[in-house]
């Protein structure tokens, strides 16, 4: 048989050599194409940018110019923040060749079967490039597929008989990009969030598209403001299952025959007229989730969206949910949410026993210094205008675990709590917490005790307008006369040896103002101690005492307080062994204080003191019968009016400054009792008489010639600038 047909060899030379022609460049087009397709040579062409977008596949196949059929598809692409894969089983497109010419990758149409993707948000961004014209355009008029397996958005996962047809056009290196008029859908699908099923026997259609723009117009969820997309629903919802008998609450679902009914338009950004969504979810709620009622939820746009929630009574929980809001307008701001608020009006009527009602503090407070510990029930009927919560509004728990941690000490007790409305410009939303019977332990000691007692009240109030609620929070805690059964207890917070707590009892008293975050705050505390005992640089001391502790700032964060204004009575004192010595007093006023409580604990103060006399002072530095017999006759010479400046760090305590005067005596000391030693100078006058003591440890050093230029020369043992206020 002759290569060339006979009919063909009559035909003119001409002709013959323009069709072996055309036909050895179609055997070489065949050769070169599948050969360009199935080699690394395809994918060093299509995967240049990898970190940008790449493509891997397996057999192709090209029988023209511009046509071919791919198997085995997989593309990966970022743009952003957005992460996007595709997957295909086979794929066959047509390319025009034509529209290469002026810079166009143009595919009027692509069939694939086999489709899934998936949508992601990744951490690590790609920048976008510059708004610009000069890169070349993809446009893809039609991508089709009747066999979608699924679409994975994020969280959300869509998996069923899936169908679509979506075109783009999209120019390079910052041009602009517009989606065509697209479809897609499902048919018995199975639709499940973060793995949770929650729809199933799904019927799903949506409808998309957005006009050509740049980037910078429509920058991330601005996009859909110059969107429109429909979607339908029609779908078997699933039950919520919610069981908190565990450690760890469960959340799952079990089938049902509840439905979800939806027809949502979204035209730029608002939602339009006639949109309705009616969605009926069964739920199972609580220890081992026992079955509450059929959770009602429904959507209505007209000129404004309307959103209601109803569910039945439950006689043996008590729980129901009555709610009827109100949106004024149909804009959704995508970009900022919480843009809603000031446009909600209605009412939310219910009353829910929760396994938790922590959230109810996370309404109030920024950081959780106060929350309520374990579950408990609900009652509320809330009632909204303009995003602000309204007067009438009430909220209700009768029993609930209550704990608040300040300044390292929690406090905890049962209580019971009452939120309400108070009437003002703004209204403000007020939460009061009643704790009949507490108890106090230190933060890293739970199981100690440094108080109990009754009728604590915790008050949260806040701007009443949801936007701000948390913002302008105050908080104040009251209670009185809570009892303190072994001041030793106290002694955690000393430190070291020189100040020690021995034994007694006492009553605390506090008021406590602080913000949302426990940041600053004012307040007070009040410490009557009853025979208690001490030890103060190796002086025994007992008596009763009453600690005035007034914080005029505090930042609970940083451990800051300002305590100027503290003051310290001390009645009915005696002093070491001496009989007879059951009445000496003394009254400590701070003009400045400070307490800087992170590590390490510093005091620092300048003080002003009211003696009985200055036989305590004295007694310090030397023992009684040491003193000149002049001395001896001062000790109990009267009144003694006296100041000085103090610092005290990790149990360590320097006093400098310390100056005491009455009608006959006149006295000058500093004292160094840091590292568990004792180190100081004396001076005391009377007169003409003067006598100096340098105390070092167990050694005495009597200066009584030239006492007084002796305790200048001595070197003070705290700056002279005195502490920070």
């Amino acid at each position: 048989m002759p290569l060339i047909p006979e009919r063909v060899q009559r035909w003119p030379r001409p002709w013959r050599v323009a069709l072996l022609s055309l036909l050895a460049l179609y055997a070489l087009y065949l050769v070169a194409g599948n050969v360009f397709l199935n080699t690394p040579l395809f994918d060093a062409v299509t995967n240049r940018k990898p970190e940008k977008f790449s493509m891997q596949t397996g057999p192709a196949l090209t029988l023209l110019p511009g046509q071919a059929v791919v198997w085995n598809i997989r593309m990966r692409g970022q743009a952003n923040r957005t992460v996007y894969v595709f997957r295909a089983d086979r794929a066959s497109a047509w390319i025009d060749l034509v529209a290469l010419f002026r810079r166009e990758v143009r595919i009027p149409r692509i069939d694939a079967t086999g489709v899934e993707a998936d949508i992601q948000r990744v951490d690590k961004a790609i920048p976008p490039p510059p708004r610009g014209d000069r890169g070349w355009t993809l446009r893809f008029d039609a991508i089709h597929s009747d066999s979608i397996r699924s679409g994975r958005f994020g969280t959300l996962l869509i998996a069923g008989q899936g169908h679509a047809t979506v075109g783009f056009l999209k120019q390079l290196k910052g041009g602009p990009s517009e989606l065509f008029d697209s479809r897609a859908g499902f048919e018995q699908a199975t639709v499940s969030v973060d793995g949770l099923k929650v729809l199933d026997d799904a019927h799903l259609a949506a409808r998309f598209h957005f006009p050509r723009h740049y980037r910078d117009e429509a920058p991330g969820l601005r996009k859909f403001e110059i969107t429109y997309a429909q979607l339908q629903v029609d779908a078997r919802s699933q039950a919520l299952e919610i069981d908190t008998g565990g450690p760890h609450v469960k959340v799952g679902s079990v089938p049902s025959t509840a439905r979800l009914n939806a027809d949502v338009v979204l035209d730029k950004g608002a939602l339009q007229p006639g949109s309705r969504v009616v969605w009926r979810v069964p739920v199972h709620a609580g220890v081992d989730a026992d079955e509450r009622g059929l959770l009602s939820l429904q959507l209505d746009v007209a000129q404004d969206m309307r959103v209601q929630a109803r569910l039945p009574r439950d006689p043996e929980t008590g729980s129901e949910l009555h709610a009827d809001l109100r949106v004024t307008g149909t804009k959704i701001p995508f970009r900022a949410p919480a843009e809603l608020l000031p446009r909600l009006s209605g009412q939310v009527q219910g009353a829910w026993k929760f396994e938790s009602l922590n959230w109810i503090a996370d309404l109030f407070v920024r950081k959780p210094w106060f929350h309520l510990d374990g579950g408990g029930l609900l009652e509320g009927d809330l009632k909204i205008a303009d995003g602000q919560l309204a007067p009438g509004s009430t909220l209700d728990i009768p029993q609930v675990a209550a704990v608040a941690e300040v300044a390292g000490v929690r406090l905890r007790g049962d209580a019971n709590a009452h939120g309400r409305i108070v009437a003002g410009a703004p209204a403000q939303a007020q939460l009061d917490v009643k704790i009949p019977q507490f108890r106090a332990a230190p933060t890293a000691a739970p199981k100690s005790v440094l108080f109990d007692g009754r009728d604590m009240a915790l008050t949260l109030r806040g701007d009443a307008r949801l936007q701000q609620l948390r913002d302008g929070m105050r908080a104040q805690l009251r209670f009185n006369d809570a009892r303190v059964p072994d001041l030793t207890a106290y002694n955690r917070y000393l430190g070291g040896d020189n100040v020690r707590l021995l034994g007694g009892t006492g009553l605390l008293s506090g008021d406590v103002e602080m913000d949302s975050a426990g940041r600053v705050g004012t307040g007070r505390a009040d410490l009557r101690g009853r025979g208690a005992r001490l030890q103060v640089a190796g002086l025994a001391m007992r008596g009763d005492a009453q600690l005035k502790a007034r914080v005029r700032r505090a930042d609970f964060e940083a451990k800051q307080f300002d305590l100027g204004g503290t003051t310290v009575e001390l009645r009915n004192i005696r002093v070491g062994d001496a009989a007879g010595a059951d009445n000496w007093w003394g009254t400590v006023a701070l003009r400045q204080g400070h307490i800087d409580a992170a590590a390490p604990f510093q005091v620092t103060a300048q003080a002003d003191l009211r003696l009985r006399d200055a036989g305590p002072l004295l007694g310090v530095f030397a023992e009684r019968s040491s003193y000149p017999r002049w001395v001896l006759g001062l000790l109990d010479s009267g009144e003694v009016q006296a100041s000085g400046q103090l610092r005290w760090r990790s149990g360590e305590l320097w006093v400098d400054d310390l100056q005491a005067e009455n009608e006959r005596l006149s006295l000058r000391a500093r004292l160094d009792l840091a590292r568990a030693q004792r180190r100081g100078n004396l001076y005391v006058r009377w007169g003409v008489l003067g006598a100096g003591i340098e105390m070092d440890g167990q050694q005495r050093k009597w200066h009584l010639a030239g006492a007084r230029e002796w305790y200048e020369q001595q070197p003070r043992v705290l700056p002279a600038s005195g502490p920070a206020p």
